[in-house]
């Protein structure tokens, strides 16, 4: 028996049909040129997440509470960049794989991963929006909330995302290939009741935390003089906020030209297939590299940041020629 399923296991990973070679003579103008873009995505959400993960991390005053949330969004970036964005590169350069064609276990892995990582992206939207609210309205209790208090926060909005995605590999769902993005999607008309319950579970509480606390804390902000003396000192002295305002402003710009080529496709006239496609695939990777935009926002509106990653740029180029210099030195020296 054991003999037998790694026979069929073999025989699956080395099938042709499942990683077929690209054909260089068939490769056109535009599949270069897709394939160009979805490689320039996928290389700036790698750079970018890396020294957002790294600069945080290793900087003690940016690793706090805020720093956490930070961290959790640029690994989903990098987990995205990694996992699913170079499928889309080899489909596109063969457009006869098709990531395995619909509701193959490839398929419905690229499926599963990219709105796993998005709901716990949602997640953590939810969570800073909480955490600055908490900040601003309740100064003295919020020194009170421990990175422990986060981490779990984001352990728990990461385990609730897996589980919730859980049903699109073990409940056997539709997930097709969509050509014009080169991403495989969970088939949303095969599955009205899961993708309801999805969309609830997800984006509805999502969106009622991020309207309440962010009319409150905009409010604050555009009328500091009704706050006492603590909530108004945090609320201009914190470079946080500025920065959440920001991460929702880009993520809002990012997806908005997709959600409305798609509401304009169901109530607008017809328009032409080959241009449609275009537009889809440009609108579409659009959004994904929207994140991109997270390291500019730290660069330019925290000053913590901005020195952490010159200095680590600073110690990448310039500590091994030291240490090589500093060797050479001490070679040189007899009495040493």
């Amino acid at each position: 028996m054991n003999g037998r399923f790694r026979y069929k296991v073999a025989l699956w990973t080395t099938s042709p049909n499942m990683w077929p070679p690209v054909d260089v003579r068939s490769l056109t103008a535009e599949s270069l040129a897709r394939a160009s873009l979805i490689l320039a995505v996928d290389l700036l959400l790698v750079v970018t997440s890396f020294l957002n993960i790294t600069v945080i991390a290793f900087n003690p005053d940016l690793y706090d509470v805020f720093g956490c949330y930070l961290i959790s969004l640029s690994v989903a970036d990098l987990l995205a960049a990694v996992f699913v964005i170079p499928l889309s590169i080899y489909s596109t350069l063969e457009g006869t794989w098709r990531i395995g064609g619909d509701n193959s276990y490839i398929c419905k892995g690229a499926a599963y991963t990219q709105i796993a990582l998005f709901c716990s992206t949602v997640y953590t939207f939810a969570w800073i929006c909480i955490d600055r609210y908490s900040a601003m309205m309740k100064p003295s209790r919020y020194n009170e909330q421990s990175l422990t208090r986060c981490k779990c926060w984001i352990v728990f909005s990461w385990i609730t995302s897996i589980l919730l995605c859980c049903p699109i590999i073990v409940a056997r769902m539709q997930v097709v290939f969509y050509s014009d993005a080169q991403l495989c999607v969970l088939d949303y008309s095969a599955t009205p009741a899961y993708s309801g319950i999805l969309a609830i579970l997800v984006f509805v509480p999502t969106l009622v935390i991020v309207i309440n606390t962010g009319c409150k804390i905009l409010a604050a902000m555009r009328n500091p003089d009704a706050l006492d003396d603590s909530q108004r000192m945090i609320v201009e002295t914190d470079p946080n906020f500025v920065q959440t305002i920001f991460l929702f402003v880009t993520f809002v710009l990012s997806w908005l030209p997709l959600v409305g080529l798609k509401m304009y496709q169901i109530f607008g006239p017809p328009l032409n297939d080959a241009d449609l496609s275009m537009v889809t695939f440009i609108f579409v990777w659009l959004a994904i590299a929207g994140p991109c935009c997270k390291f500019l926002i730290y660069m330019f509106t925290n000053n913590a940041f901005r020195k952490s990653l010159v200095s680590y740029i600073s110690c990448s180029f310039c500590c091994s020629s030291r240490s090589r210099y500093e060797y050479h030195d001490i070679g040189n020296n007899s009495y040493l």
